[in-house]
């Protein structure tokens, strides 16, 4: 059996995280703040080579092009590059990548604008 793994990542709202983790209680009027919450999985076999991608025109001007990558879904699927939007003017797309760890196990690490 292999072991699995793969980088899930969600968005929650603080107020939604503490009825959570309260069991259910919500206090009203409490302000709400996004948290990120991460949970690392990994996985035995090797991702693929990359595939050859040829990237369209952009959509729009400013837009930027996140390449394609493999995920693991019970097995490995190819995930498609697409344009996104800057979240502002000066932000540059950092890539994803696949990181071996000395055991041989891979993790997806996210990519992120800075």
């Amino acid at each position: 059996m292999k072991s699995v793994m793969k980088s899930a990542r969600a968005t929650v709202s603080a107020a939604a995280l503490a009825v959570a983790l309260t069991g259910g209680l919500f206090i009203a009027g409490a302000s709400t703040a996004n948290a990120q919450v991460g949970i690392d999985l990994w996985v035995r076999e090797a991702p693929p080579p990359p595939r050859h991608e040829v990237i369209p025109p952009p959509p729009e001007p400013g837009h930027v092009w996140v390449g394609g990558h493999w995920a693991w879904h019970d097995r490995w699927d190819w995930e498609e590059g697409h344009y996104a939007a800057p979240p502002h003017p000066h932000a540059h797309w950092v890539p994803g990548h696949w990181r071996t760890r000395p055991d041989g196990r891979h993790m997806w690490v996210e990519g992120h604008w800075r």
